[in-house]
């Protein structure tokens, strides 16, 4: 559950979470509230309809693109609040944030280049709660990496997948797979068979940051940006993954963000350990929640 709809549940506010990827048909939860004074939040890319959405996350379930939504239920408040560090907004979709009463922006720069469309505030990092996960951590891994573009691992298989990824990960590297049901339970039970470390799909991104001394990404994972701003040295593999136009974008961003062409190319002891500048900061969710309700 997101931890925003989780505080303003226990505040005592009516709250409707819809998770596309979880609920089977949210048109109808939607269709129903119709005429209803609504506070729409999301942190949904507004472009990825119902049609798009399934080449990136393969679902059956039926439900509404965020501009559909927008559209039917005609809230008297819209909130964005972006769920995407690296890439909070893709590609058309700021010409688009002006159907928003408000911008909840993470950090720099995206709070100046956005300002223009609708109101912002910066508020901070949305999955940074300045809160220690006590869950145990794998003590015996120095790097973790948070795999993204699965898809490409989903339609390829866990058996293939591992194959592809053994270089790495055989080298003390422990693992998060993104939360796609069922498929991440499968790739956490496979990898754990081949001996390594994985941790669950619902653990806290930013307190396994903290644990670890190298962060390894690939593609154009939020992590990037999770990792980077916390000021650790981040790792990206460039083999398999899927960059569009954005790769200039990455190296604009992310000045010092390390570049692995190729898997087998990867060493873990030729990784430098010099720590950046952390910028990231914890999420304020008294105000959020005050800027949100507020008439």
């Amino acid at each position: 559950m997101n931890p925003l709809y989780t505080e303003m549940k226990k505040r005592g506010f009516k709250c409707i979470e819809i998770d596309a990827s979880i609920v089977k048909n949210s048109r109808k939860i939607i269709d129903e509230l119709r005429n209803k004074p609504i506070i729409f939040i999301t942190s949904a890319h507004f472009l990825l309809d119902y049609v798009n959405y399934k080449d990136f996350y393969p679902t059956n379930n039926e439900f509404y693109g965020i501009l559909d939504t927008i559209s039917i239920l005609k809230p008297k408040k819209s909130v964005f609040i972006p769920h995407d560090l690296t890439q909070p907004l893709i590609k058309m979709e700021k010409y688009f944030l002006n159907l928003f009463d408000l911008f909840i922006s993470p950090c720099e720069p995206f709070t100046s280049i956005y300002s223009s469309y609708c109101r912002t505030v910066e508020l901070g990092w949305v999955k940074y709660r300045d809160i220690s996960d006590k869950k145990k951590f794998l003590k015996k891994s120095k790097a973790v990496w948070f795999l993204s573009d699965f898809i490409l691992h989903i339609k390829m298989g866990k058996e293939k997948s591992y194959e592809l990824l053994s270089p790495i990960v055989k080298q003390g590297v422990a693992m998060k797979f993104p939360f796609r049901p069922p498929y991440s339970s499968q790739f956490e039970e496979y990898y754990s068979k081949m001996g390594i470390p994985v941790y669950s799909m619902h653990s806290n991104t930013i307190d396994l940051i903290k644990q670890h001394n190298i962060i390894i990404t690939n593609g154009l994972s939020s992590t990037i940006a999770e990792s980077y701003w916390f000021g650790k040295p981040t790792v990206n593999i460039m083999e398999g993954s899927y960059y569009g136009e954005d790769k200039a974008y990455l190296e604009e961003l992310f000045p010092n963000l390390i570049f692995v062409k190729k898997i087998k190319d990867f060493n873990f002891n030729r990784i430098p350990a010099k720590k950046g500048d952390k910028i990231l900061k914890p999420f304020d969710m008294q105000t959020a929640i005050e800027l949100i309700t507020e008439n």
